[in-house]
């Protein structure tokens, strides 16, 4: 995965795989997880065709944005709409078996627990939705409740912040503690005017840009490309 926003969205795939596996040995209550290979994929309004799912990272994200309907502002009302809380990430992806393009939402509930729900993003109607039910499920929820507490900005202004600094689509963001010195940031993931996917991290508290870079992907295409030229 390119970018430390969709990072942080990896643990969700864990989780949704194995709250899909619980439900299928008999865990009632929960929603089985397009996510694992047993449960049923998502039925959405756009699809990939089979050759775009499989392209590398921004050129997977250049068809994605270019057949999505809804922005990521719009996927995550809808999400809150269907799931009242706080968004803390979301991401444009396609489900693997079926090419359905989807914006995945991570929400902290108003009941304190993490939820995932999934956006039609054809349509914005709710596909999926899904509270986490596995082991470290409490665990994460206070982590994840400890980040909201410390951002002050929330997903709009960081979303707007990365996309002052770098004019573009956004296709995720996510709310996580900085690796140097454990404060909260937003990382959010932007495919360019310029059709490169960049990484930029907003400072939680401020709002302030502390970084942006190119994404490594089309740093090395960009090299190869200059090799080729000589």
């Amino acid at each position: 995965m390119k970018a430390t926003a969709k990072r942080t969205l990896t643990p969700r795939a864990v989780v949704l795989a194995t709250a899909a596996a619980v439900a299928l040995i008999g865990s009632t209550g929960a929603a089985t997880a397009f996510a694992d290979d047993d449960g049923p994929a998502p039925q959405s309004s756009v699809q990939l065709s089979q050759s775009e799912r499989h392209l590398d990272d921004t050129a997977k994200d250049r068809a994605q944005v270019k057949a999505d309907k809804i922005s990521q502002s719009e996927a995550t009302d809808k999400a809150l709409k269907a799931v009242p809380g706080t968004a803390t990430a979301a991401e444009l992806d396609n489900a693997d078996r079926n090419g359905s393009l989807i914006w995945e939402v991570d929400v902290l509930g108003k009941d304190h627990k993490s939820h995932d729900v999934t956006i039609d993003a054809g349509n914005g109607k709710v596909l999926n939705k899904h509270t986490d039910r596995d082991d470290d499920a409490a665990q994460d929820a206070a982590e994840t409740q400890a980040l909201v507490k410390a951002d002050k900005i929330g997903h709009d202004k960081a979303t707007d912040q990365a996309l002052k600094a770098v004019p573009g689509t956004v296709v995720s963001y996510g709310l996580d503690d900085n690796d140097r010195n454990g404060s909260a940031v937003w990382e959010v993931d932007v495919l360019g005017k310029n059709h490169k996917s960049h990484d930029v991290t907003i400072d939680a508290a401020s709002g302030k840009v502390l970084n942006q870079h190119v994404d490594q992907n089309d740093q090395d295409d960009q090299g190869d490309n200059d090799g080729d030229d000589d």
